[in-house]
């Protein structure tokens, strides 16, 4: 079932009635203790916004409820801590029909000029309960407190989507309250962004390795200076590489060959369609004389249509012969037998300065979180493989803006296994045919893809 777009949910008869009730029943029982109809600042409305069941939504917090929606789809467990009005929480409900909610608020009038949380965050509560009775635990207590409790008891499984709102300087104390209940990785949505204790939360986050910001083109047009969005968990911690961490990412496949994109990363590619920003760029033309040297660019380019990527081929040849390349990498008889032998320094291949320097230049304007390129087997013991390989991890080194992987091809081990996908990736095979039968050619290519991740910190003389 396809997720229901922000327009389409906020539109909707069933959120607009339960929005109109939730702020009835908050006015309702505000207008019985004798208090003003006003509540704190929050996804839907102003802060401390009088009559706002009248009112319409905030303009100005557009942004942010865009943000949480499409946060809310690609979560299964939402905490928030500040639940206010709910309105987050009824969004997130709306946006994702499987997500279930965690809140956690005081719920007491903690400075005289705030609306009177003590009374309308137990009646929230109590219409949050009755209206979604299986989806939403609701702890009325204080945030660090509030967090253990859930981390512990895990009522809806692992956190995978955490909000934390409020200007105060205990952020980093709240997530490390949670931590143990995060799901490998997470999204941290960051509130009141403005506040100087809450940015410098998210720059110590970032610094310490636990927290990385977000790149997907997903959220790039609707930033705003209210929230911060970034991922969080063990996962991200620990720089670990898995299929669920390069969701969202802006992924950058330097690949040599028109064919190579299918071959060792054609499930991987299919798995992440919709799900990360991919560009693939190929550095070298068809070679001459090949039954498919006038089909191969238009191919891989319907690869890319098919997998949702972006693709730029570069202009350099395909050397004609290996002899001069030979003079530079030794390979060994048999790929099983050993690896390639660098003989002489590569930046003196007539080659390598550029191939090199046009990786980075992409890197340096696409800004990429992950980049993928070949291995420094060569795969399966192609010499171009092995060249591109030394030139795209000279470039990462400059770069130091994303981690690198390897294809696993050829390789022991690995960092990463995508279980494959065989139907999709015959689709693939099925654009350069008939001139190029890989399935036929390639017995591995229909196997699990592997990726090794590799060490950009040293720079490569």
């Amino acid at each position: 079932m396809k997720n229901p777009t922000y327009e389409e949910v906020v539109s909707s008869r069933a959120f607009r009635e339960d929005l109109d009730q939730l702020n009835n029943a908050i006015a309702d029982g505000l207008r019985r203790a004798g208090e003003p109809i006003a509540i704190n600042g929050n996804v839907c409305y102003g802060h401390m916004q009088q009559d706002f069941h009248l009112g319409d939504m905030e303009p100005v917090m557009e942004p942010k409820r865009r943000a949480l929606h499409q946060a809310s789809q690609d979560a299964s467990c939402f905490v928030e801590v500040g639940v206010a009005g709910g309105h987050a929480a009824l969004l997130a409900l709306h946006s994702n029909p499987s997500l279930k909610f965690i809140g956690i608020d005081l719920g007491q009038r903690l400075k005289p000029f705030w609306p009177p949380v003590d009374v309308y965050v137990p009646i929230v509560f109590k219409w949050l309960e009755d209206r979604f009775p299986e989806r939403v635990k609701l702890y009325l207590s204080q945030a660090i407190d509030g967090l253990q409790q859930a981390a512990a008891e895990r009522p809806f499984g692992p956190i995978d989507l955490l909000h934390l709102d409020a200007m105060k300087n205990s952020r980093i104390a709240e997530l490390e309250a949670a931590w143990p209940g995060l799901a490998g990785r997470c999204y941290l949505l960051q509130g009141d962004n403005k506040n100087g204790h809450v940015q410098a939360s998210s720059e110590t986050l970032i610094a310490d390795g636990r927290a990385r910001a977000i790149t997907s083109s997903r959220y790039r047009d609707i930033h705003s200076t209210n929230y911060e969005l970034l991922e969080i968990g063990p996962d991200v911690a620990a720089g670990k590489v898995s299929l669920d961490s390069l969701k969202d990412d802006r992924i950058l496949l330097c690949v040599c060959h028109q064919d190579d994109e299918t071959l060792f990363c054609g499930s991987t590619l299919s798995r992440l369609k919709d799900r990360a920003d991919v560009t693939i760029v190929s550095f070298f033309r068809p070679a001459p004389n090949r039954r498919d040297t006038d089909t191969r660019e238009a191919a891989m380019q319907r690869v890319c249509d098919r997998v949702g990527a972006r693709r730029i081929q570069f202009p350099f040849a395909q050397e004609r012969d290996h002899r001069m390349l030979r003079r530079f990498i030794q390979m060994p008889p048999d790929s099983s037998q050993g690896h390639p032998e660098v003989l002489r320094p590569l930046h003196r291949h007539p080659l390598f300065n550029l191939l090199s320097g046009s990786a980075f230049a992409l890197m340096e304007q696409l800004k990429p979180s992950t980049i993928i390129t070949h291995n420094h087997v060569g795969e399966y013991g192609h010499i171009e493989h092995v060249l591109l390989h030394h030139a795209v991890l000279q470039a990462a080194q400059r770069y130091q803006g994303g981690r690198l992987l390897s294809f696993g091809e050829g390789l022991a081990n690995a960092d990463l296994v995508v279980p494959s996908w065989p139907e999709q990736k015959n689709r693939l095979f099925d654009e350069y045919m008939p001139q190029w039968n890989g399935r036929q050619r390639y017995d591995f290519a229909l196997a699990d893809e592997t990726f090794v991740k590799l060490d950009t910190s040293v720079v490569e003389d």
